[in-house]
């Protein structure tokens, strides 16, 4: 008997329908699935990476620049070219951190940017189609290596510079893959946020603009994707305005300016065009551009690639630059735009004159990873392709990295180096009431920083003799020796005739000498 319920019949489509719900079903479960991987992986390379540098990082203030960029982040003050307005304005929030002291918290703030910089510079592999292994070798080597793992424990500007390099590359990958004006915006805005940090971000624009250019389609010359990376780059930027509001509020804490003979500060005026461009451009630092001969140049450039081997345990030179060769072959544009990024910022400042440029390399170390990482994956995928053979190389790597970690440790490792403190602490003991004292960048700002973050000896006036002319610094010495204690960390020859020097703690005293 029938009530009209009978099955209705099946379309001849139904089954391609069912199949094609299962097999979407099935790439959304292996995507999601993927995305979990991705997520970890990163998560494992920020982790252990910063877990490595809290255990190493300087337990307090450190000097140098570490001391200057401490302070003048804290207070709300300011610094000499090229003002890292990004640094201070993360800085004063930064300072609030309930551990250690401030300058260990400084420290802290490189250490979460270097691990940073790995777990971005991770992500990118990935989109390179790197395995795990392979940026584990490729990677492990950098946050290990002695001049990226050092910068990374104590207060600097750099490590936070790769970051934002790591993620500019993340970001134009994604822009490769869909040129729409929100991806394109966000590139706009790391490059406004790396100029706001530190003015060589000009030496990546040469390769972002090849990049671009080279995109199939041409998608970078379109007006709204203009105007999305215009958008960006203008929110970036904003940390300037910060800068220049510093300014405004008259801060105890300026380095950005010069001393007269007269002992009277003449800070640059950031509320105009020019003062704001002297700042930003390094003006004061010009002479130390491009400041060798040939022969110079080249004994510069034989040292750059001799602490590059040093900073890859010696391993790295000849597989990074196959990686970059394998690259080339698959990817000219992007092989192309990171060579330019690494050229011209080795360039620069392989021909820059200071003493401590062997810190500002780290942007090509952080390409030289990626090179390196492609190879390394060519021969975990090509080269050996048994499961006894993979094994046998995923310890190669294992024990790579742990020996550079080994080696450098002792080179890197500032967990024990209180001297900066001490040093500090000690100049502020020997220092009569209201004394003057003249010092570089190991003896003033780290006074500065006992002075007015952690508020001792405010009867103390310190100067830093890189913001006084020689002969005002001779004129001011000799006027003020006359009326009160007055110290410094090398005494000038032509004041010796006039001036007795005796050592006072870390210090010279000079005094008056008695006439005939």
């Amino acid at each position: 008997m029938s009530f009209g319920l009978s099955p209705a019949p099946l379309s001849a489509k139904t089954p391609r329908r069912i199949g094609h719900q299962l097999r979407q079903l099935g790439e959304t479960v292996h995507a999601v699935a993927r995305e979990r991987a991705t997520l970890v992986r990163t998560a494992l390379a920020f982790g252990l990476t910063l877990g490595l540098y809290v255990l190493t990082a300087a337990p307090t203030i450190y000097n140098l620049d570490s001391a200057e960029l401490t302070t003048a982040a804290a207070t709300g003050g300011l610094m000499r070219a090229t003002g890292y307005p990004l640094y201070l304005l993360i800085g004063r929030l930064w300072a609030l951190l309930p551990v250690g002291d401030v300058g260990y918290r400084f420290n802290l703030l490189s250490a979460v940017a270097g691990a940073l910089t790995v777990a971005l510079a991770d992500r990118c592999l990935q989109r390179l189609r790197v395995g795990g292994w392979a940026a584990f070798g490729a990677l492990g080597l950098l946050g290990t290596g002695q001049f990226f793992w050092a910068l990374s424990l104590v207060a600097e500007v750099y490590t936070l510079q790769t970051a934002l390099l790591a993620g500019l590359v993340l970001a134009l990958l994604n822009w490769r893959e869909h040129p729409t004006p929100p991806r394109t915006f966000v590139v706009g805005l790391l490059i406004g946020l790396g100029f706001s940090h530190h003015a060589s971000t000009v030496l990546l624009l040469p390769g972002v603009a090849l990049l671009a250019l080279l995109q199939p389609g041409r998608p970078a010359l379109k007006p709204r994707l203009w105007l999305a990376a215009a958008s960006g780059l203008a929110v970036g930027l904003a940390p300037y305005l910060d800068l220049v509001w510093r300014y405004t509020q008259t801060p105890v804490f300026n380095y950005a300016g010069l001393y007269d003979s007269a002992g009277v500060f003449h800070a640059v005026d950031l509320t105009t065009l020019e003062g704001l461009v002297w700042l930003v451009t390094g003006r004061s630092f010009a002479g130390q551009m491009q400041g060798y001969d040939i022969a110079g140049l080249w004994r510069e450039t034989g040292a750059y690639f001799v602490q590059l081997w040093r900073s890859f345990l010696g391993i790295g030179l000849g597989p990074a630059l196959i990686g970059f060769w394998i690259l080339w072959r698959r990817d000219r544009a992007l092989a192309s735009a990171l060579a330019l990024m690494f050229g011209l910022n080795a360039w620069f400042f392989i021909g820059y004159r200071v003493i401590d440029k062997v810190t500002m390399f780290l942007p090509t170390y952080v390409i030289w990873a990626y090179w390196l990482g492609i190879r390394l994956e060519w021969i975990v995928s090509a080269a050996w392709p048994t499961a006894r053979g993979v094994r046998i190389l995923q310890a190669a790597l294992a024990l790579i990295v742990l020996t550079s970690g080994a080696w450098n440790w002792r080179l890197a490792d500032q967990s024990h180096d209180w001297s900066t403190r001490e040093r500090g602490e000690s100049i502020l003991r020997h220092a009569e009431p209201d004394a003057l004292i003249f010092g570089w960048w190991d003896t003033a700002p780290v006074v500065s920083y006992l002075q007015l973050v952690e508020g001792q000896r405010p009867d103390v006036r310190v100067v830093n003799r890189f913001l006084v002319p020689y002969d005002a610094l001779l004129i001011w010495i000799e006027r003020e020796a006359q009326v009160r204690p007055v110290y410094i960390d090398t005494a000038p020859p032509e004041l010796l005739d006039t001036l007795y020097a005796e050592a006072s703690g870390p210090l010279i005293r000079l005094k008056p000498r008695a006439r005939p």
